[in-house]
């Protein structure tokens, strides 16, 4: 290792010191990643359409604080993923736009995860309206 790489890495590991100016970058940071990814991500439109949806089921249903809950959270893991997933594919797309089998692997394990909280997202709300909703028509759970 170059001494150069050295005293970089030596650098980069020191304790940093918070300050109001840095808290405002790493804001300032956090928020130009969900504006690239609102953007750019195909999915946003769907991701706005479901948590539209999940917002006015919640009121019609008058669901409880837990339920509340449970979909507030499940909706900020499956923003975070897709910008994980967004960051995975840029990079991805940084190393090489041809293909390579690695990167392939990177892009689908990313998408994967998507998928994977997307699926865990659709049996929470399963398991929160459905019972509200046969109720509508008499059938109780």
């Amino acid at each position: 290792m170059s001494m150069e790489s050295k005293n970089k890495l030596e650098k980069s590991l020191k304790v940093k010191v918070l300050t109001p100016n840095s808290v405002f970058n790493t804001i300032k940071n956090s928020v130009n990643g969900i504006k690239y990814y609102a953007c750019d991500g195909k999915s946003i439109v769907l991701y706005l359409l479901g948590t539209l949806i999940e917002i006015l089921m919640g009121y019609v249903y008058n669901i409880n604080g837990l339920e509340w809950i449970l979909i507030i959270c499940i909706l900020g893991v499956l923003l975070s993923v897709e910008l994980i997933n967004t960051g995975v594919e840029s990079v991805c797309d940084l190393v090489s736009k041809e293909y390579n089998p690695l990167i392939k692997i990177a892009k689908d394990c990313a998408s994967g995860a998507t998928f994977v909280i997307f699926i865990v997202a659709i049996i929470l709300n399963i398991i929160i309206f459905l019972p509200k909703v046969l109720n509508l028509f008499g059938v109780v759970i």
